[in-house]
């Protein structure tokens, strides 16, 4: 995945991000356990770890997070991920190791990482606000390449990731990367 790439994914999921109305907050989402005030935070909160994690530090594992829907969801997004794209565009910031709640790893894997995590994510916000969940083809092809590269058994045991929901190779992309991840489409 290029720098383009991962530009367009955090660029789509800010439309969504932005569509987000006051009222959506409390809205289930198809992450287990979720409204749309947690997924914002996550996703928010995402940018701007994975900025601290491209410079150097390490990733907060804590689980505690921010609040960041206040005052505009949407103009903290654009912050986070002008920030997240400010710091991997860094001199050396590609070429690190980077310090992951379950351990270092190198710069691109983070990268790919944040992406499928980004691109996935907008597309959890947009079916949980009624937007378009539509994923531009190139985009979900590499989330769907990223997620069958990480996503082992084991992982799904975890209960962070849902069960594959089977689905025809005739479906769009975005359908075949949700259903993937668990989601239904």
């Amino acid at each position: 995945m290029d720098s383009h790439q991962y530009r367009r994914a955090l660029l789509h999921t800010g439309r969504i991000v932005v569509g987000v109305r006051p009222e959506h907050l409390p809205l289930p989402t198809p992450c287990r356990d979720w409204d749309v005030r947690l997924l914002l935070n996550h996703i928010i909160g995402g940018n701007y770890m994975f900025a601290e994690v491209a410079a150097g530090g390490r990733a907060d594992a804590t689980g505690d997070m921010d609040d960041h829907t206040l005052p505009d969801p949407g103009s903290n997004y654009v912050a986070s991920a002008e920030a997240v794209l400010a710091a991997w565009a860094a001199p050396g910031a590609m070429e690190r190791r980077c310090h992951m709640p379950f351990g270092d790893i190198p710069a691109p894997a983070a990268v790919s990482i944040h992406f499928l995590d980004i691109v996935v994510h907008g597309w959890d916000l947009a079916r949980a606000t009624g937007q378009d969940t539509t994923i531009e083809p190139d985009l979900a092809a590499e989330a769907l390449d990223i997620s069958q590269g990480l996503l082992s058994p084991e992982l799904r045991e975890t209960g962070v990731f849902g069960p594959e929901i089977p689905i025809s190779d005739d479906n769009p992309l975005h359908d075949r990367l949700a259903a993937f991840m668990g989601r239904r489409p």
